[in-house]
């Protein structure tokens, strides 16, 4: 059993002086104050990123993601205390504090995703009862997670490696790109321990999983090693040459997992990244032809444009994109044909896949 990992003392004050305003906050609600406050992601399990500033001193590093509960998420009250909240606080923690609200009976909805799981098996509880997820716990298996939360996770982080592509393109902020290459470095791993069932909530016990898979290119758990010592403690961005060299073997491993993943997941072999962006089935085989078809509609209306193939859903367009941007030499044919525009470069690729990405991430 992995167990959280105990913040510097100097940082566990400032979180727990951090709760104490945020119950505080929450209650002037009176009567219409949140059943309950959860803390996810990685410091709700004890596992966030504790970084160094150049004076020596520490701080935190990840946002703060929390999951607040409540009949009344919609109540114009809720909603105002919830934006005044995340400002002050993301200004006092120096990191964003952003807050989900989230009636407790929507809960059962998301089981068989991933924020599920990792949200009902490890997480601090900030106030309301502490056996608020006990009901729900049965439900939180790795084997039950869905294969298309492994998809929508490695396209999450082979959207950062896209961006991160353009910035070392365009002398962008070495920083972003670096951390955005450390997310895909656990991702790898993650989605191909999702599809088998393995899963874990805690990073480290997923490093020790992966490392016993036989048959998984080294290459991965070695790289999701990295990840995991970046997320818990995170670096400075090495000299450009690294960065450029990380990007390629991170690129090509990617596509490799991102086409293994949605093969076994549509049952249909994905040979190539051309093979998968002209893929005539839908990728989101769930989805109503008609409605895609009026989501397409709507956007030539509002949006001057639309996404194809128009009977998928238009997430689908933007993962075919991406494994065709990914490569050496992306098809800017292709692209151009799924984005319904005329697109000759990187520059114009990343700006339409970026116009998109706000709509259907």
């Amino acid at each position: 059993m992995f167990e959280p990992v105990p913040l510097p003392s100097e940082l566990d004050v400032q979180l727990k002086a951090h709760f104490e305003r945020t119950v505080a906050h929450f209650e002037k609600l009176g009567s219409k104050a949140p059943h309950a406050i959860v803390l996810g992601g990685g410091y709700g399990r004890g596992e966030g990123g504790i970084a160094s500033r150049p004076d020596g001193s520490l701080c935190f590093f990840n946002d703060l993601d929390y999951f607040i509960f409540t009949d009344a998420p919609e109540a114009p009250e809720m909603i105002h205390a919830l934006h005044d909240w995340e400002r002050e606080e993301s200004a006092l923690m120096g990191i964003d504090v952003e807050g989900k609200y989230l009636p407790k009976s929507d809960l059962k909805q998301t089981a068989g995703s991933m924020m599920f799981y990792d949200l009902v098996a490890a997480q601090t509880i900030v106030s309301g009862p502490k056996d608020f997820f006990e009901a729900y716990k049965g439900m939180a298996k790795a084997e039950t997670i869905m294969p298309i939360e492994a998809t929508r996770l490695l396209w999450n982080r082979g959207s950062g490696l896209l961006f991160a592509r353009a910035d070392l393109q365009n002398e962008g902020d070495l920083g972003v790109v670096h951390r955005n290459q450390a997310k895909a470095k656990l991702a790898l791993g993650d989605a191909l321990l999702t599809v088998r069932g393995q899963y874990r909530p805690y990073v480290r016990e997923r490093q020790v999983i992966l490392k016993g898979q036989k048959d998984i290119d080294p290459r991965i758990a070695e790289l999701h090693e990295v990840g995991v010592s970046f997320k818990l403690r995170p670096t400075a961005p090495p000299p450009v040459e690294v960065l450029q060299a990380t990007q390629v073997e991170l690129t090509d491993l990617w596509r490799r997992c991102f086409l293994e993943v949605e093969s076994a997941r549509l049952g249909t072999s994905f040979n190539s990244p051309q093979a998968y962006a002209s893929y005539s089935g839908k990728l989101f085989t769930d989805s109503s032809s008609g409605k895609n078809l009026l989501l397409s509609v709507r956007d030539r209306l509002k949006r001057g444009g639309c996404l194809h193939p128009v009977h998928d859903y238009p997430r689908g367009a933007l993962q075919r994109a991406l494994v065709l941007l990914l490569e050496a030499a992306p098809d800017y044919t292709e692209v151009s044909r799924l984005f319904g525009e005329s697109i000759t470069d990187l520059s114009g690729a990343v700006s339409s896949y970026t116009k998109w990405w706000q709509f259907y991430s």
